[in-house]
């Protein structure tokens, strides 16, 4: 019997059963509640929120976040039979790790042009702050109003001309709204900001790493996808309960704060973009705040969970 919390600022108490064999939380006030909730630290594992395998790390080069536990069976077991893990997870579980070729630039830089990389896939401008505005795959949030109000912004704090390159850059991301889609498009935003509206989009994560910071409703999918990218983020609606606990996880954390009020979102998120210090003060806390390996973290411990529990049955048969 597990529990995998998805939530990472609250969560509901029937979250929290004590007679669970193990708990797997995202973060250190989830962890809370559960010891609240009568759970044992030996029944805790924080790993971080499962997320999409888009946003997993490399397997050849990350490592696991430290868990609130010690090391568990299913990580014994990858040291010791990482075939298995590797076959079951593509990868990802124990061996030996791939030594990192070296590269002739430095870390930074070979960033900025992986970056400038991916925006051109994308059909994107390179080299200008972007910013990336998304509605959630129903796009739920007040999109319209949001998107004009930093929209405009964006294009007075630019200096562009008719005839100059844009000085911002927003993506829009609407998507199943069809008619924020259709209202955005139809939109004048002149000539300093340059503007993509999208619908709905199966490739996420790389608009995330093409973007410098994100405008987005407080689910905890979001957040914890936006962290992995190490983007600001600029929350704009959520979820009243269970995504309530997720904006002072986020503003704790040091990678952004919440308003409801376009214009304040717009103002928060131009003057982030003004100050190159501060941006990097807040990508540094998003990083830290991440956790890209949780998804094969929990299911390898999960994995391990039933591999013991059929191996115990096949010995008392």
């Amino acid at each position: 019997f597990a529990t995998v919390v998805t939530d990472l600022g609250g969560a509901h108490p029937t979250w929290f059963n004590p007679g669970v064999d193990k708990c797997f939380v995202p973060s250190d006030a989830l962890y809370q509640k559960a010891r609240d909730r009568k759970i044992t630290p030996e029944q805790i594992i924080q790993y971080g929120l499962p997320i999409r395998k888009g946003f997993w790390s490399d397997p050849s080069t990350a490592s696991s976040p430290s868990s609130t536990t010690t090391t568990t069976a299913a990580a014994a077991s990858s040291n010791n039979n990482p075939g298995f893990f590797e076959r079951l997870f593509g990868g990802g579980g124990g061996g030996a790790k791939q030594t990192p070729q070296k590269s002739s630039s430095s870390p930074t830089v070979a960033k900025v042009n992986a970056k400038d990389a991916l925006r051109a896939e994308l059909g994107l401008k390179p080299s200008i702050p972007t910013v990336l505005v998304v509605g959630g795959g129903d796009g739920m949030g007040g999109i319209i109003e949001q998107a004009k109000s930093l929209g405009s912004k964006l294009n007075a704090d630019g200096t562009s001309s008719e005839e100059e390159e844009a000085s911002y850059q927003m993506v829009v991301i609407c998507g199943k709204n069809e008619k924020a889609q259709s209202t955005l498009s139809l939109q004048e935003w002149g000539s300093s900001v340059s503007v993509e509206i999208k619908g709905f989009v199966n490739n996420m994560d790389e608009y995330m790493r093409a973007s410098d910071a994100i405008v987005t409703k407080a689910g905890p999918g979001t957040i914890a996808e936006a962290s992995i990218c190490g983007l600001p983020c600029m929350l704009s609606s959520f979820l009243p309960g269970q995504e309530e606990g997720n904006v002072p996880y986020v503003e704790d954390s040091g990678f952004g704060t919440y308003s409801g009020d376009p214009k304040v979102i717009a103002d928060k998120v131009s003057t982030w973009l003004a100050s190159p210090d501060l941006m990097q003060e807040m990508k540094a806390n998003a990083l830290k705040a991440a956790r890209p390996s949780a998804t094969l973290d929990i299911a390898k411990d999960l994995a391990e969970m039933v591999f013991e529990h059929k191996k115990k049955q096949v010995s008392s048969a």
